[in-house]
């Protein structure tokens, strides 16, 4: 047995009301606690660190109102004081000026900022656009989730091949257990869901392409009416387009927004679901696709980036830039038991091939080979 590693990681973002990023550190974090190497986690963060505390993992501050500032500043004094083997940062950023002596590997989840521009806001474009092909070439190893991220990444800032590195995500765990009747029932009564309904998932910005959804569940409406179109997701940037076609009058007794949800929730509108919708217009690796999959909800989702390869041959994929083929898939996924009952079968056969253990077993092999001891 090779021995321990001591690993700091950036958990900035695991705090309250998480999603992406923040679900990927915590996940990651708690299967890395099942592998059998009795590794040292320590969490660094400059939030108030209630959340990553329940790991029962140390967690360092100093608590600091700028998180840019607390990265270039109190994070890499914390690495010389605890002096880790190699340090993990799993949201793009890193400091610009690495501590001698430790190796950081980097997580790039994806190149939307590059390729979408627009979807962002002003300081999300500065600073990733600016600092991340800087933090790629200093990083020892660079981990993406899917082999659509990594040529991108190749392709926009050329690096050595052989440092970036993809570890494909998983479901949450938990998922391929069917939640209780009675918390479908409290949750449907919390939520306020009509019996059928397509599920739509994700923050409200652009880059999740929920204008366009809408406007194709507005062309199939008339023919199924008695499905409505459930909107999850907590409020985002540059969400304006979408806030203004949520309040036409004429969609209020169609379309059902819900807002942010807990995990528990969230089960259960992928579980109830008659489809998921997810059009987005890019993806590092698309986490909805996986556990819609996982929760046995038939999926409609864009073809290209990563959706291609989370969801393979057990979702519809359809042209997310074309609101006629939305259209069309839902109609069809709405039309056609047969479909939904083949598309739940293999998302679940699909879903039930990847674990956060392995995500923790194949990051944990990076860290030790950017430490040496690989």
């Amino acid at each position: 047995m090779e021995r321990p590693l001591r690993i700091a990681i950036d958990a900035t973002t695991w705090a309250p009301g998480r999603t992406g990023v923040g679900l990927y550190t915590e996940r990651l974090v708690r299967a890395w606690q099942q592998l059998p190497y009795g590794d040292e986690l320590i969490l660094l963060t400059n939030r108030f660190a209630e959340a990553p505390r329940q790991s029962g993992l140390p967690v360092y501050g100093p608590r600091m109102p700028v998180r840019a500032l607390w990265l270039q500043t109190a994070l890499p004094a914390q690495l010389v004081r605890f002096r880790p083997d190699a340090a993990l940062f799993p949201n793009y950023l890193a400091p610009i000026v690495p501590v001698p002596g430790v190796p950081y590997v980097l997580t790039v989840h994806d190149l939307a900022v590059f390729l979408y521009p627009e979807t962002f806001t002003f300081k999300k474009r500065v600073l990733q656009r600016a600092a991340l092909p800087w933090l790629v070439r200093r990083a020892a190893a660079v981990v993406t989730p899917s082999e659509s991220s990594r040529r991108d990444l190749l392709r926009l800032m050329p690096t050595d091949p052989a440092k970036v590195v993809v570890t494909p995500l998983a479901a949450a765990p938990g998922l391929d257990r069917p939640p209780q009747p009675e918390t479908v029932a409290r949750v449907r009564r919390e939520l306020a869901l009509p019996d059928r309904y397509v599920l739509s998932v994700g923050t409200l910005e652009p880059r999740k392409n929920v204008v366009r959804l809408v406007e194709a569940f507005e062309r199939v409406a008339n023919a199924f009416a008695d499905v409505r179109l459930v909107i999850a997701g907590g409020k985002g940037w540059r969400d304006a387009d979408i806030v203004r076609l949520l309040r036409r009058p004429e969609l209020q007794s169609r379309i059902v927004s819900v807002g942010y949800v807990t995990p528990e929730q969230l089960q259960v509108l992928y579980c109830e679901a008659l489809v998921m919708a997810y059009p987005s217009l890019y993806e590092g690796y698309g986490l909805p696709v996986a556990e819609a999959m996982a929760c046995g909800a038939p999926v409609l989702t864009s073809r290209g980036s990563s959706l291609d390869e989370v969801g393979g041959d057990a979702v519809l994929a359809v042209d997310p830039l074309d609101v006629g083929a939305i259209a069309d898939g839902l109609a069809r996924l709405l039309g056609d038991a047969s479909l939904r009952a083949d598309l739940r079968s293999r998302g679940l056969a699909r879903a039930a091939q990847s674990s956060w253990v392995q995500t923790a077993e194949a990051t944990r092999a990076v860290l030790a080979r950017a430490a040496g001891h690989g």
